[in-house]
Formats: structure tokens, sequence, C-alpha cells
């Protein structure tokens, strides 16, 4: 019988819950195994993990894919894989560059993958439409659609998981609830969270932080942002604004954002940063305009450093991955800590990374749920 921290038996719904999902996660992750296999490497008895099992077959979420031989005379094993009907997670990120949206099963291995062109800025309506087109034309996976990840960016609320609106927001078309973008044309949960935690958290999962319990994720595109992660947990503040960098005070404007616009990096038809502009300056070796960015970049480093000392800080984003700004930046830095400044492992598309590794967890967790 299972005990928690305080003593109390259990139920054993829950416990049979978390046998299930350690079981199907272990499946995915080894690709392909036995109930011998399975009970060895997760410690279960054989009879718990033969139920357990069982149970996942009749789900779906399990298929019985051949035959083992285990060296002992008349007896053999039967291999078990990732179910092909098991259904299938969408990962959607919107933001100033466009609409992509991402299919996966439910180990995360990318089944299709499809990107829209930017709509004009601050048009609702394009964006709705976009991405409602998106949607509906990325093709289904095998079985039922379990959940939909969307990354965003914007601020999200925890606790509302509505967008938080905040003058001088870089992409204001973003601003519109994504279930009522899509809910008519999803019948799964759609979990919306911000851009950069997302990035944040693909990188802790799957990227260059994977192991670091302290670290930042420091976002340069069209707006700013920090992912926070200190002490193994995801910091999004009480109101879903933490990491917010770009209002941080600037060097001779108001806000970092604004030390960028006058620096010529802003657009001129959008309260955001021009990327396209600030990464052929940047090809170009335009030694303003990376002095400019190098600068802006470590004076919010220097911030998150002095609060928070992360162990790790990754440059993310189209621009914040250019390979001219890393060694600007580290020459910039006044923190006297020994923080490492390294590019994030998974490129431009870290967000999108992220929301499909939140609605993988997401439909793992509610696929064995009781």
């Amino acid at each position: 019988m299972g005990v928690n921290e305080v003593g109390r038996a259990l139920p054993q719904t829950v416990l049979r819950e978390a046998t299930d999902r350690r079981l199907l996660d272990e499946t995915i992750r080894q690709g392909r195994t036995t109930r011998a296999e399975l009970a060895d490497v997760t410690g279960y008895s054989r009879p718990t993990v033969s139920e357990a099992v069982r149970r996942l077959v009749e789900a779906g979420l399990l298929d019985a894919t051949g035959l083992k031989e285990t060296g002992r005379r008349g007896r053999v094993g039967t291999f078990y894989s990732l179910g092909a009907q098991a259904g299938w997670v969408l990962g959607l990120e919107l933001d100033q560059s466009g609409v992509h949206a991402r299919t996966a099963d439910l180990s995360g291995a990318t089944l299709s993958d499809l990107r829209r062109r930017p709509t004009p800025p601050g048009d609702v309506s394009a964006l709705v439409e976009s991405v409602r087109a998106a949607v509906q034309a990325i093709p289904a996976g095998a079985g039922p659609l379990r959940a939909v990840g969307v990354s965003i960016a914007n601020p999200v609320d925890p606790v509302t998981h509505q967008t938080v609106p905040l003058a001088g927001t870089p992409f204001p078309e973003g601003l519109l609830s994504p279930t009522s973008m899509i809910g008519d044309l999803v019948k799964a949960p759609v979990l919306v969270d911000n851009d950069v935690n997302l990035a944040a958290l693909a990188e802790h999962r799957a990227g260059r932080a994977t192991g670091e319990a302290s670290f930042a994720y420091v976002y340069v595109g069209a707006g700013l942002g920090v992912g926070l992660y200190i002490g193994d947990q995801l910091i999004r503040g009480a109101h879903g604004l933490a990491g917010e960098i770009g209002y941080l005070p600037g060097a001779s404007a108001p806000t970092i954002a604004a030390d960028l616009a006058a620096g010529g990096l802003g657009r001129t038809d959008a309260p955001s940063n021009d990327v396209a502009a600030a990464l052929m300056l940047l090809d170009r070796g335009d030694e303003a305009a990376l002095r400019v960015l190098a600068e802006a970049v470590a004076r919010a480093i220097n911030s998150v450093a002095a609060v928070v000392d992360p162990a790790l800080v990754l440059l993310g984003g189209p621009v914040g991955t250019h390979p001219a700004l890393l060694p600007r930046v580290r020459e910039a830095i006044s923190f006297p800590g020994p923080t490492r400044i390294e590019y994030g492992g998974l490129g431009t598309d870290a967000a999108l990374h992220g929301a499909v590794q939140v609605a993988v967890e997401h439909a793992r967790a509610a696929a064995v749920a009781v």
C-alpha cells in the first residue's frame, strides 16, 4: 500500500494513475520494452506491471509489437510500444513572426509542421483568421487530439490563464484569448502560456539547461523577456509579469525597450523591435547596432543576476541567437558572480518546443486518469 509523506495511505486511484503514468513514460522513453524489463527498471512487482500494462493496452496507449526471446526454454516476452492510436497533441506559437503550428505524438515526436506569414501589426481579426486557418489546415494525428499547447508573445496570468494587457506591448493583437480563437475547432484542453516561459521550460526539459536547477533564459526578438527557473521551479510571478525585462530602466531612455528604439532598432509601425532590421545590421557587422543590443541585453542580465544569481543564462530568440551577440554581451556584463552565459540549445523554435511539451505532459497525465 502506498504511503504519503505524513504516513497516510494514498487512495488506490492515485496509486493506479501514478503506476500507469510511470510505465507509460518509461515505455515511451525506451521506445520498446517488455513487462519484465519495466518491472526491473521501475522496481514494481511483476503482477503490478502486468495489470498496469493490460490497462494501458486496453486504453490504446500501448500496443503489443512483437515477441522477445528470453533465452529460457519455452519462454518468450512480449514487446510493448506507444500505441498507434494513442493520440496526438497540437502546439501553436503566436507572435509577430506569424503563426507556427506543430503536431506530435505522445512521445513528443513531430508529426507535421506548418507556418503562416505574419499578419499586420495590431490587426486582431487577421490574427484570429490566421490561427483558425492553421488549426484547420494542419493534418490530424492518429487517435484523439488530447491537448493543445499555445505559446503567445504576451504575459499570461497564472491563475486565470488569460493574457495580460500591458501598455506598450509589442504584440497588442495577441491579447485575445487563444481559447476563444479556436475553442470551437478543437475538442481538447487549450493550455496557454507566455512564449519566453515556454522556451525556458523547453530548455530545461530537453535543451542546454537540462539538469540546471537555477537559470535564466533571455529572449531578444520583437520584444524582450526572461524566463526564470529558480530551484527547479518556473517563476511566473503573482500576475504573470515576472521576467518583463523590456520595462526595466534603460541607460538613456525610460526603459530598455526604449533604449533599443532610440538606437534605431524599433519599428515605426508597431511598438516593437524591428527583427529583420536588427538581423541585417548584425549580419553586416554594424558596430553601433551591436553595441546598443549588447549593452541592453547585458543591462538586463546584470539586473537578473543581482536579484536571483542564476548558474546559467541562455540567450534565445531570433536576435538573441545571432552569433555576433554573445561575445559582446559577455564583455558588457558587470555582475561579479560566476554566471555562465551561453546560447540556448533549441534555437528559435524553443517556445514551440515548450508548447508541445506542455501539451504532451498534460495529455499523458489525462490519458491515465481514472
